[in-house]
């Protein structure tokens, strides 16, 4: 009698071993399968080119398909600009939004919500280049790009501005006080004839005014040399549809801070 429970009660112990080795292969299985990219369905250029309309826009960057129908009227260039490239390979326009200029990362994030499928027979995807630092140490201490020492800059209030090609387009006014900033504010923001200062709220274009005075906010009561900061406006200012690193153009900022600076003190202290 005990020789048969000792049997049973081994027999057990090894039914139970095979099934728990079962239940953790197929657990094994399922976590192996659930770590592999979704695949999307091969496009072909033919029924590429017939989403070519306001109505139903796809484009191709790099070899990849995305239906960005939805997303016409949230972009901020004219109409005509977006719809030029639907139903065709989008590539070069991507890479060169101006000339050398590609879109900004945070619109290349955008894009991939977008994303249907692959062109048959398109071009690999290009390979990108290492991902840059994102932290502030990527860039030369603020310091030392001033070079700053104590008493270079006196209190009082600065004006300066940023020009190009003869037309201005950033002028500010800032007050220095112990080394801090304060009292920023755009006396001019402008660019291709568009005053930003003088949009409305609701203007296809006045995230970028929005940023601008992030900006502003963001240097509010800091040390002067803060202002190389801007040189990652991701890090400064709230993403609004890609605009980020795209329009918004902080070195500009910097250009027309440092611009007042060298010219020296607009008004001192209690005048």
């Amino acid at each position: 009698m005990n020789l048969n429970k000792i049997a049973y009660t081994a027999l057990v112990a090894f039914s139970a071993a095979i099934a728990t080795l079962v239940i953790s292969h197929g657990l094994l299985g399922t976590r192996a399968d659930a770590t592999e990219p979704p695949r999307v369905a091969p496009i072909s250029r033919e029924e590429l080119a017939r989403h070519n309309s306001r109505d139903s826009c796809w484009k191709a960057i790099d070899g990849k398909v995305y239906d960005i129908t939805a997303y016409i009227p949230d972009h901020p260039s004219p109409e005509a600009v977006l719809l030029a490239w639907c139903g065709k390979d989008a590539s070069e326009g991507w890479h060169n939004k101006r000339p050398g200029v590609a879109h900004s990362g945070a619109a290349s994030r955008l894009l991939a919500g977008y994303l249907i499928g692959e062109l048959e027979g398109g071009p690999a995807p290009e390979p990108g280049l290492p991902p840059a630092p994102v932290g502030r140490a990527a860039h030369p201490d603020g310091k030392l790009l001033l070079e700053l020492a104590p008493g270079t800059y006196l209190d009082g209030r600065y004006r300066g501005s940023f020009l190009d090609r003869g037309e201005m387009q950033v002028g500010m006014q800032f007050d220095l006080r112990d080394g801090r900033l304060t009292a920023l504010e755009y006396r001019h923001l402008a660019y291709g004839g568009i005053d930003y200062l003088a949009l409305a709220e609701d203007a296809p274009l006045s995230p970028v005014t929005r940023q601008y005075r992030q900006v502003a906010d963001y240097l509010t009561g800091k040390p002067l040399h803060h202002i190389f900061d801007l040189y990652q406006p991701e890090q400064v200012v709230t993403d609004i549809d890609g605009y980020t690193g795209a329009t918004l153009r902080t070195s500009k900022v910097i250009s027309a801070i440092r611009d007042g600076l060298n010219r020296g003190v607009y008004q001192w202290p209690g005048e």
